[in-house]
């Protein structure tokens, strides 16, 4: 797996290619996050589009994720899933309740456009 993050008028996109294992792209994935959060980038969209497969611990990454954007008054949109990873985030039950999902990136990063930022948690 690799992943390459694009800077966007009204969030960061990260896109994931190949398979995510967590156990492997863990700490670089967190480091990348933590970056982006201490520049105040804290809307993400998380292009799955060219994802194959992500492991119980990538999930975690992923929520992970959401819950330090969150706290940090932004969020985290999933674009772009394809049928085999949308169906373990429908499995799971993280769709709707967890996270909201898009069709295409641009569809996620409109979205953005219209929900003004929330405060920091403190």
């Amino acid at each position: 797996m690799s992943f390459s993050i694009d800077e966007s008028y009204h969030a960061v996109v990260i896109h994931i290619k190949g398979k995510f294992l967590g156990a492997l792209e863990e700490t670089a994935f967190r480091q990348a996050i933590d970056d982006l959060k201490k520049k105040g980038k804290t809307r993400l969209v998380i292009d799955l589009s060219r994802a194959d497969l992500l492991d119980s611990t990538a999930i975690g990454l992923l929520i992970g994720t959401l819950t330090t954007m969150r706290r940090a008054g932004g969020d985290v949109r999933l674009a772009g899933l394809q049928n085999r990873v949308k169906n373990l985030f429908l499995m799971t039950r993280l769709l709707g309740p967890v996270f909201d999902d898009y069709e295409t990136v641009e569809d996620a990063l409109r979205s953005f456009e219209r929900q003004p930022e929330a405060p920091a948690e403190t």
